[in-house]
């Protein structure tokens, strides 16, 4: 009861009025891209539009609700566990969702990270790939002599997962045009609740998880197959200028 009388209570300072009349205007949206976005779950939820189970945060309950949907079906909110204790309303964050290998120490990389590092030129010389990836290639052409639109297309005549080399590349190498993908610590953005945001990272989201399963569909198969390693070399030197 006392957090929804504290709730409106009438401001009496240039600085508190600020403040109310900002998070009422991010409240207002909020509850108006719930309602927009999950009609059925509106119409369906039992929480009161005033009810605040958590004084100190700015957020309402049903903002929370709101929120926690968009989580749970859309995208995900990096401070959905912190969200009951915010003291101020947030924009949507777009952040690296693992640490970027380059920040890592090579060797307690992922198997398939390192090899795919390594078929890049950024990781074991080919004098250390018998001992790591139990085969020495002939040769590895350079990175800067792939033609990738050929390599997309020797990919996809394989029916195994070898087809999903070039996704897994171009994840690792950050260049997938994928706003969820290719984010680092560098370039990690703050965007508005907007009803045309919300779709937009909703739909790079869904695409961003299918081309994650796919790579990891390859990732098993680099991981447990020599044959699959040196297809992946084959691969690669096929759709080299040279």
């Amino acid at each position: 009861m006392l957090a929804n009388i504290q709730s409106f209570k009438i401001p009496i300072t240039c600085l508190t009025a600020i403040i109310y009349l900002e998070n009422l205007s991010e409240r207002v949206n909020l509850l108006s891209l719930y309602q927009k976005i999950f009609p059925e779950q509106w119409l369906e939820s039992t929480i009161s539009i005033d009810k605040q189970s958590h004084p100190t945060s700015a957020y309402m309950d049903r903002e929370i609700e709101f929120i926690q949907l968009v989580n749970d079906h859309l995208f995900p909110i990096e401070y959905i566990d912190e969200i009951e204790f915010s003291s101020e309303h947030n924009s949507i964050p777009v952040s690296p969702q693992k640490v970027e290998w380059w920040y890592e120490d090579f060797e307690e990389l992922e198997y398939s990270e390192k090899f795919l590092l390594s078929l890049m030129g950024q990781g074991y010389n080919i004098s250390q790939w018998e001992l790591n990836f139990g085969f020495t290639p002939d040769y590895i052409a350079l990175a800067e002599e792939i033609y990738f639109n050929k390599l997309v297309k020797l990919c996809r005549r394989y029916k195994s997962p070898l087809q999903y080399l070039d996704t897994a590349i171009r994840i690792i190498d950050y260049s997938t045009e994928n706003i969820w993908l290719d984010v680092t610590c560098e370039t990690s953005d703050w965007l508005e609740w907007t009803y045309e945001n919300i779709i937009f990272l909703g739909q790079k989201w869904k695409e961003a998880v299918s081309m994650m399963e796919k790579s990891n569909k390859l990732t098993h198969l680099l991981e447990t197959s020599l044959a699959a390693r040196k297809a992946a070399v084959k691969i690669w030197n096929q759709a080299s200028k040279a």
